[in-house]
């Protein structure tokens, strides 16, 4: 899908393309979600503008996330799809040539929608190329933000479970875990991997007036990496105190076990001794032997019971 917008009026207009005459001379900004062949034809054709295929935005060497040719400055960021099953990290393509930006994606992202949403009303973000990819950056820092806010309102639960819960709750606190540090691990792939683009960005011909505003989304970017380093150590050690908590648990189940096994192993001689079945056996002949085999069994049994709780081991 091809979609162009053009500053009308000191506000960011969206403008429907189903064919090539659709496309305007002024635009601003063309954002291709999953373009067809005969879309990336248009662009060519009417900008001159050659763009890259879904597929290559995945490399992952610096050199080729960001840099310039002669097709203008070529930027290539994470920016982090989230849902109820999956999370998983997006490649987004920015392109500033000619005085125009172009986007290349293969996901629908809220971060392009609140940021059209936003520049429909301030003229200030649709002032050049430079100012919507910086505004569309901001955009995503502040989602980004609000996602760690929303992961630290959800550890709370979990951590009050982890310490006051019982050993049948934690399998369900370490699956809480799990997901809290997938989402964060790949939020701070996104957030390593940006801050460099930033840098790069902020010191890029382009950046222009731009500048002090990439200089504060990367210094947002870096309380955020701080952030995550913190949520990512609360994680492992409420994920460690889970897992000691299901230790104990099943330590408490072997120890009533070997209990067990110690107050019954002297009822068990006993009744093994009397058990057999010898001709010349005193025992054999007593008419009370019975009844006294059982008390002398009981008796040996509670002796060891009253032993391990004067220790304290029961």
């Amino acid at each position: 899908m091809l979609t162009a917008y053009a500053a009308i009026n000191g506000t960011l207009n969206k403008i429907g393309v189903n064919q090539q005459s659709d496309l305007p001379g002024d635009v601003l900004w063309l954002d291709l979600y999953n373009p067809t062949e005969q879309e990336r034809q248009w662009i060519r054709q009417v900008y001159g503008q050659e763009l890259q295929f879904i597929e290559e935005l995945g490399e992952i060497e610096a050199s080729a996330r960001f840099f310039r040719d002669e097709h203008g400055l070529h930027l290539h960021l994470y920016f982090l799809l989230t849902g109820d099953e999956i999370t998983r990290n997006v490649d987004v393509a920015f392109i500033i040539n000619n005085g125009r930006l172009f986007t290349l994606r293969s996901d629908e992202l809220s971060e392009f929608r609140s940021f059209y949403g936003q520049a429909a009303k301030n003229r200030e973000l649709c002032a050049s190329a430079m100012t919507v990819l910086a505004g569309i950056i901001a955009t995503r820092v502040g989602m980004m933000a609000d996602l760690y806010e929303r992961l630290e309102s959800e550890l709370e639960p979990v951590s009050t479970a982890a310490f006051r819960g019982n050993a049948r709750s934690m399998p369900r606190v370490l699956e809480a875990l799990a997901r809290i540090e997938d989402i964060n691990g790949k939020a701070r792939l996104g957030l390593l991997e940006n801050q460099r683009a930033y840098s790069n960005l902020g010191r890029s011909t382009e950046a222009g007036a731009q500048v002090e505003t990439i200089n504060e989304i990367l210094r947002d970017v870096e309380s955020l990496m701080t952030y995550s380093s913190f949520l990512a150590d609360r994680a492992k050690f409420l994920m460690d105190a889970a897992l000691g908590m299901i230790n104990i648990a099943q330590n408490k189940r072997l120890n009533i076990f070997t209990v067990l096994s110690v107050i019954l192993m002297p009822p068990t001689l006993i009744a093994s001794v009397y058990g057999m079945n010898f001709r010349h056996m005193p025992e054999l002949e007593w008419y009370l032997g019975y009844p006294l085999a059982l008390l002398l069994m009981l008796a040996v049994a509670i002796g060891p019971i009253l032993y391990l709780k004067r220790k304290d081991w029961l």
